[in-house]
């Protein structure tokens, strides 16, 4: 037989609750108050011990110091080259290979130079002449001028447009430029206001060259060109400054 259970009295059966922060004697006392508990002493808000304070200002000091020697070491070995290397014979670099299947022969080319430690200068003069004129004594000859300059130490980039638009024959003359696809960073073809001479200007990284193609130049012969010729002309222009800059770049 299942006894009924035994009422218990007033009492708590699990004993009173304490009230954090409050002994149990003062619960027996109405007077007493029971303790306040900071924020300070609680578990889940502990101060660092002080080397910890140290150990993060020293990690902040060396990565202040690792970025500083960094951009030491990146301005002291200055810009990126491209793999452009200086030419000690602009004129054994500059093949004209296309020019000359279309202008005539290669005839006496002039290099000159001058290294720097801003800036690498290089230049090339060629003359193009038909072998049977030439023998005739009655020929024309057809100028090349290239130049290379490889900057060592400042970005060519923002003054190169400026370059281009001023008119290397006629000073101030402002000529018309014309964007060339696939050939370094920015490239145009522009012809001489004042004459029409054709040239190319390419920007590739460090690297700024140029080229112009004048026929008569040195025989006093009228150096004017169509715009029907420097078109018919361009495209050996583009070809033989692709392969200077490629071999340029060996």
């Amino acid at each position: 037989m299942i006894s009924e259970p035994e009422l218990v009295g007033d009492e708590e059966p699990f004993g009173e609750p304490e009230i954090p922060g409050q002994r149990k004697d003062d619960a027996e006392d109405p007077d007493a108050t029971a303790e306040t508990v900071s924020a300070a002493d609680a578990p889940w808000f502990r101060r660092p011990p002080p080397q910890a304070w140290r150990w993060a200002l020293g990690g902040a000091v060396t990565a202040s110091a690792v970025w500083a020697a960094g951009l030491y070491v990146h301005e002291s070995r200055g810009p990126d080259m491209g793999a452009y290397r200086e030419s000690r014979n602009l004129c054994l670099d500059t093949e004209v290979k296309a020019l000359s299947t279309a202008l005539g022969e290669v005839d006496s080319p002039r290099p000159s130079g001058r290294e720097h430690a801003a800036r690498d200068m290089a230049t090339c003069w060629i003359h193009l002449v038909d072998s049977a004129a030439k023998e005739a004594d009655q020929y024309t000859p057809t100028t090349v001028f290239v130049t290379y300059a490889l900057h060592k130490k400042t970005d060519p980039g923002p003054e190169f447009e400026a370059d281009v638009g001023t008119d290397m024959f006629f000073g101030d003359t402002e000529i018309a430029m014309e964007r060339v696809e696939g050939l370094g960073e920015r490239s145009y073809f522009v012809r001489s206001g004042g004459s029409g001479i054709p040239g190319l200007h390419v920007l590739d990284g460090q690297a700024v060259l140029t080229m112009t193609v004048s026929p008569g130049a040195l025989s006093g012969a009228d150096t004017d060109v169509t715009p029907a010729e420097a078109s018919e002309i361009r495209p050996f222009m583009v070809e033989d400054m692709g392969a200077l800059m490629a071999k340029l770049r060996s």
